[in-house]
């Protein structure tokens, strides 16, 4: 059995860390990092790739993206969707929710109030 703590990720962690100006070992995510494994989805990196404007950036979302573990959307995700559609006000959020539920992976976010306390442990830096 697997103790070790396991987090998803949510898209503007990741960004917030891309694009932090100071000491990258101070970061938020970093100290995430150093406690477990870290997730992502498709979807979320779907999103750093669609907001990148240069080619530096770019570079930066590839290169962190190689660093965690980026998980497909299976469509067995979709079969939870109508269980927890009430608490949520878009798809997206809804989505990675039921990820982080069907996985038993923690959400690691800095929107409060955006994801139901409950079935998925969250975690608002």
């Amino acid at each position: 059995m697997n103790s070790e703590i396991q987090f998803l990720l949510d898209t503007d962690v990741i960004v917030e860390y891309l694009n932090y100006k100071g000491d990258k070992l101070s970061s938020s995510l970093i100290k995430i990092l150093s406690q477990g494994k870290c997730f992502t989805t498709v979807l979320n990196a779907s999103e750093l790739y669609f907001f990148a404007k240069d080619k530096l950036q770019l570079e930066a979302v590839e290169k962190f993206l190689f660093s965690i573990n980026v998980l497909g959307i299976h469509s067995r995700y979709s079969l939870k969707i109508s269980e927890y559609s009430k608490h949520f006000n878009n798809l997206r959020d809804c989505l990675i929710y039921v990820v982080a539920y069907l996985n038993k992976l923690s959400i690691v976010t800095k929107r409060n109030n955006v994801f139901p306390e409950g079935d998925v442990n969250i975690i608002v830096i």
